[in-house]
């Protein structure tokens, strides 16, 4: 296998800034044609679409994932990790790519209709940012690429526990990518902030929720040094630094999609993580790492619904 230390060549893209951004802009220029073209077929009930989507993650997204998976999943698992339970896992992660794209259907394009009650039909664990708020210093919800994420900050807002919410976004390097991200996240009335400092100041000043997803691979020169599965990987600290200054509290939150219903979800809250005001670098790191062991926990209960096809340990 793969070293993860190894050095990598830097692709094209990262080499070249202007073609990157051309690129980004075709990319999104693309999502759009590719979001207007199927919108017909929203016609069909919710348990049509979704099982069509179930076959399409399993011909199209299945074969392009399943070797990235596998490396993820023999990286951290080794000997315990075996070629069946592999299969299951990636084939369950793809048909959950499909149903992503669907969720984000009926919460942006289609939310006129969208009622959260309908989606997110149970909690669990509700009391801990209702007892985090009473505090007055505002929420970081933070979540990994589980289920569909987008839902979360949603749910703060529609079911009445803020007013105030939004995203810690990262940005693309095309600005027409930045700016369909942050319009479809209003149709649903939630703010992207990408370097606005100044305004997640403000929503948590208000007693807000922001979100933030911090299970991706940071930059060498932006990351703390952490392990996640036991495994060595880089991860952002954003949401432990402004915690600190401001006195907000961490709650980590998941959206477990339903089995037979999968447009409907179970929200679990875990256990809020408080952070000393003005944290040195040492406890910023621990507290990361703290971040990172509650999202290892919930993944481990639940393998296939994160994203295992992203490169966390630098395996490629």
């Amino acid at each position: 296998m793969q070293s993860p230390t190894k050095k990598h060549k830097r692709s094209f893209n990262s080499r070249h800034p202007k073609f990157r951004q051309v690129s980004y802009f075709l990319l999104g220029l693309g999502i759009v044609i590719g979001i207007l073209i199927p919108l017909p077929l929203f016609i069909f009930p919710k348990r049509i679409l979704y099982f069509l989507g179930r076959k399409i993650g399993l011909l199209f997204v299945y074969p392009a994932i399943r070797k990235k998976i596998r490396l993820n999943l023999y990286y951290v698992y080794g000997d315990k990790m075996t070629e069946k339970r592999v299969a299951a896992i990636a084939k369950k992660v793809a048909a959950n790519n499909i149903y992503f794209i669907l969720d984000c259907y009926y919460l942006w394009l289609l939310h006129f209709s969208f009622n959260i009650n309908k989606t997110i039909v149970n909690s669990i664990n509700r009391f801990i940012p209702e007892n985090s708020l009473k505090n007055g210093k505002g929420v970081f919800g933070v979540t990994a690429h589980y289920g569909c994420f987008e839902i979360i900050p949603v749910y703060f807002l529609d079911t009445g526990l803020v007013d105030v919410g939004g995203v810690i976004a990262r940005s693309f390097p095309s600005p027409f990518l930045n700016w369909l991200n942050r319009k479809v996240r209003l149709i649903a009335g939630i703010p992207s902030f990408y370097d606005q400092a100044k305004d997640i100041f403000k929503a948590l000043k208000s007693n807000g929720v922001l979100g933030f997803l911090p299970d991706l691979r940071a930059k060498k020169r932006l990351g703390v040094e952490s392990t996640f599965f036991g495994k060595p990987t880089l991860t952002l600290p954003v949401h432990v630094r402004l915690a600190s200054q401001l006195g907000s509290e961490i709650i980590p939150v998941f959206l477990n999609r339903h089995k037979r219903k999968p447009w409907e979800f179970t929200i679990i809250f875990y256990s809020a993580i408080a952070v000393q005001k003005k944290a040195d670098a040492e406890t910023i790191k621990l507290k990361v790492q703290e971040v990172n062991d509650v999202l290892e926990h919930h993944i481990r209960r639940f393998p296939s619904g994160w994203f295992w096809f992203n490169n966390k340990w630098k395996l490629w």
